[in-house]
């Protein structure tokens, strides 16, 4: 399972160190591909079950969030790079957040993860609002 939060860095090479509780769940080959505000890596069946669902429904959000994608593997060290394409999509900075959201993984610059983080959406009213609105 993809859960957590862990603040790394990404060297000059654009590596990134993959949490060890993430690499198991992300399996032999993974995608890094845009997200929203984010890079996103998903393992190989759940970037397969988004892009279905994404055929589906719009074809411009197929085409933005496969366009860019890369299939990856981890190096001998835990680590992945990021390509520079989405490098440059997220202009990402040294300082990141690697965040797991269940069925994949987001790399956020640090200072707009704290930012995005400690805004409304997040303050407990809001979050027990939004709980009861689904009922749990």
């Amino acid at each position: 399972m993809l859960i957590g939060e862990y603040m790394q860095t990404v060297d000059a090479k654009g590596r990134v160190n993959i949490p060890a509780k993430f690499r198991a769940d992300l399996g032999q080959t993974f995608v890094v591909a845009k997200g929203i505000r984010c890079i996103a890596i998903y393992p190989a069946e759940e970037w397969t079950k988004f892009l279905e669902k994404t055929r589906q429904e719009d074809i411009k959000l197929l085409r933005f969030f496969s366009s860019g994608s890369s299939e990856c593997e981890l190096d001998t060290q835990g680590r992945v790079v990021i390509p520079p394409n989405l490098r440059k999509y997220l202009n990402l900075q040294k300082e990141i957040a690697v965040v797991g959201t269940y069925t994949y993984i987001e790399i956020w610059n640090r200072d707009q993860w704290e930012e995005y983080f400690e805004g409304d959406e997040f303050k407990a009213e809001n979050l027990e609002e939004t709980m009861q609105k689904y009922g749990l």
